[in-house]
């Protein structure tokens, strides 16, 4: 059995070169009906912030919170679950749908559990690697403003979840305009599970 939510397609690398979140977002949005652009929802709805150098020393935000760099270029590194759920927050605000959906964090759930969405038309913005690699051992670190070393796991990616059949997930994958592709359901978990489990999608207001 196969089965896929469709949802429109944004190729991030030219423009976006490290906005996979926000782009996938912005594509999880277009799905239900929300008019909006990728430089709207990064200019407006995601928290994003610099790096800056003090006493010699990286400083930047934390990306639990805020997006660290800028989206569309190579100074940007990615963000997690809570900066994007404050993000597509915003968004539905200002694109008058907050009475329509919420935006829920299904961080720690597995592939397989998110397909509950996608068996309700739902896509799901999703944490992996990049073209499902594994995480390198290599980490990179900066300090955030009050001096804690931030680790960052390389090789993150996000992309849109919006299907499945017997042997494979199914994704918008941003990156390199890989287009709707299939990846083997073992791998897709395994590198899930490498980046923290996170994932944030819609729900319908009113529905439990």
């Amino acid at each position: 059995m196969k089965k896929i939510v469709p949802a429109p397609y944004i190729d991030q690398t030219e423009r976006w070169v490290n906005g996979c979140e926000s782009i996938s977002s912005v594509m999880l949005l277009q799905a239900v009906g929300i008019d909006i652009d990728p430089d709207t929802f990064i200019a407006r709805d995601l928290p994003h912030a610099p790096y800056w150098e003090q006493d010699g020393k990286l400083y930047g935000p934390d990306p639990w919170q805020v997006y660290p760099g800028d989206p569309h270029d190579h100074t940007g590194y990615g963000c997690y679950s809570p900066c994007i759920v404050k993000a597509l927050n915003s968004a539905l605000e200002h694109e008058g749908a907050a009475d329509k959906f919420e935006v829920v964090d299904e961080s720690g759930k597995t592939a397989a559990e998110l397909c509950s969405y996608i068996d309700a038309g739902m896509p799901v913005v999703f944490w992996a690697t990049l073209d499902f690699q594994p995480v390198p051992e290599k980490r990179d670190h900066w300090l955030l403003a009050d001096g804690t070393d931030f680790v960052w796991k390389c090789n993150e990616h996000c992309l849109l979840l919006v299907g499945y059949d017997d042997e494979n997930y199914w994704f918008n994958d941003p990156w390199h305009d890989h287009g709707v592709c299939p990846q083997p359901k073992q791998l897709v978990e395994d590198c899930h599970a490498a980046q923290g489990l996170f994932a944030v999608t819609l729900r319908p207001k009113g529905e439990a």
